[in-house]
């Protein structure tokens, strides 16, 4: 793969009790806070966060920390810039949804593993985007989180989980929409106008819109006029008389009564607020300091196993030679141990690396087999597991890459060609563009 032309992920360590009031309309951050508390302002929104927790911060937002007995955190900048290049076009205006780690451990373990480890990930920038030492190892990490972030934390995800699929082409037209609208604020913007900006017809566009977004087309204009009004508010010396006008708000009654409704303050009230009186005392660690806050929450995810033999596969794929599809058999043994991890009597499929599989899958139009082994999905509870992993995959991809797929189910017994037939028959259901045949072994 072709190198990226610079370093697109800045990472610094914070000490502080009030941190200054950060946006940037061309990156966006991932921030763990490793000690102490804080409570975290982005947009609207106020959050209690202590050492463990992590959140996103979307470009376009303003957000800032307040801490009262002081607090230590890893703050990731990562320009969109990036995700267009590892993904599709327009990825760079991608919503990230905040999904880290549920405290009532309400979501399945294997999703909470994923974002363990994302976090791993997320550490490990210090280290390498800080010592010159490491910068080889840059372009790689860039690709992994970027992906990451569209593949698993885009809010597209999160208003399909329900595992329906929307195609990469519709994804596109979402967001070529969303640009249409950030760049017309001042407008009087309608779905009419909107469609026929895309040149759709207002029904379709609709429907376009259901499946991408939930919230109604006006609630997201009302959204985006919002943030930039906040923006203006807190980064400017505009009236509100000129930030209503600039924003697209028909009169200021009407801009005060939606400002209200969202920040619960009037705007004066919210820019005295995050403006007047706050003394900030945020620095920057120096190296050796924020490596050792670091490395205590890389310890505790030691557990964390990263080098799959997927990976190990895609490192492969990537660092070798673009072989032509109609020459490159690429099987990939889902079950394989180094692809599986113990937690306690618990297994977890971590497949680590099969989305960056896939990626690259997608990119050159690989024919993939998956192998999988039958003695791996006798209980109920593992081949449940195996369903929603490969609908949530559907469901990213689309496709443009499972119509490239291949199943090959290994069966040692009569009982588990039974259960394989069955499985067969979901897979055949679910991605009617993929292959699937039984073996007995």
């Amino acid at each position: 793969m072709k190198p990226f032309r610079h370093d697109y992920i800045t990472s610094q360590v914070l000490r502080f009790h009030q941190t200054a009031l950060r946006y940037s309309a061309s990156a966006l951050n991932v921030v763990a806070i490793l000690e102490g508390r804080a409570q975290v302002k982005r947009f609207s929104r106020l959050s209690e966060m202590s050492a463990g927790d992590v959140f996103f911060v979307n470009a376009g937002e303003v957000w800032a920390m307040t801490s009262r007995e002081g607090c230590t955190a890893l703050c990731v900048e990562i320009e969109t810039a990036l995700l267009p290049q590892v993904s599709y076009p327009y990825a760079d205006r991608v919503q990230l949804v905040d999904s880290l780690v549920d405290p009532d451990q309400t979501r399945e373990v294997s999703l909470v593993y994923r974002d363990c480890i994302f976090l791993k990930d997320i550490l490990e920038t210090y280290a390498l985007f800080n010592q010159k030492e490491k910068a080889s190892q840059r372009p790689l990490m860039e690709e992994k989180l970027g992906l990451t972030l569209v593949m698993e934390y885009n809010v597209q995800n999160e208003v399909n989980r329900q595992f329906r699929a929307v195609s990469e082409d519709k994804f596109v037209r979402y967001y070529r929409i969303m640009d249409y609208i950030v760049t017309h604020l001042e407008e009087k913007l309608s779905l009419q106008q909107a469609a026929d900006a895309e040149k759709m017809q207002k029904s379709y566009f609709a429907q376009l819109w259901k499946q991408n977004d939930n919230m109604t087309f006006l609630e997201c204009v009302s959204r985006c006029r919002l943030r930039e009004a906040e923006r203006r508010l807190l980064f400017t010396a505009e009236s509100n008389a000129g930030i209503c006008k600039a924003c697209g708000f028909s009169d200021s009654k009407y801009f005060y009564r939606n400002f209200q409704q969202e920040f619960e303050m009037t705007p004066s009230q919210w820019k005295s607020r995050w403006t007047q009186g706050r003394c900030l005392d945020e620095e920057r660690l120096p190296l050796q300091e924020g490596l050792r806050c670091v490395a205590v929450q890389q310890r505790q995810l030691d557990y964390v196993k990263t080098d799959t033999r997927l990976y190990q596969q895609y490192l492969w794929l990537r660092e070798g030679p673009e072989t032509k599809a109609a020459a490159l058999e690429l099987k990939l043994d889902l079950y394989h141990p180094d692809n599986v991890l113990m937690l306690g009597q618990q297994r977890v499929l971590t497949w680590y690396g099969f989305d960056l599989l896939m990626n690259i899958v997608r990119q050159r139009q690989l024919s993939v087999t998956l192998q999988l082994r039958m003695d791996c999905l006798l209980e109920p509870q593992d081949q449940q597991e195996f369903e929603e992993l490969i609908a949530q995959v559907y469901a990213r991809l689309g496709t443009r890459v499972t119509k490239n797929w291949k199943f090959e189910l290994a069966c040692r017994s009569e009982r588990e060609l039974d259960q394989a037939e069955k499985l067969c028959g979901w897979l055949q259901k679910k991605l009617p563009t993929c292959k699937a045949v039984c073996v007995l072994t």
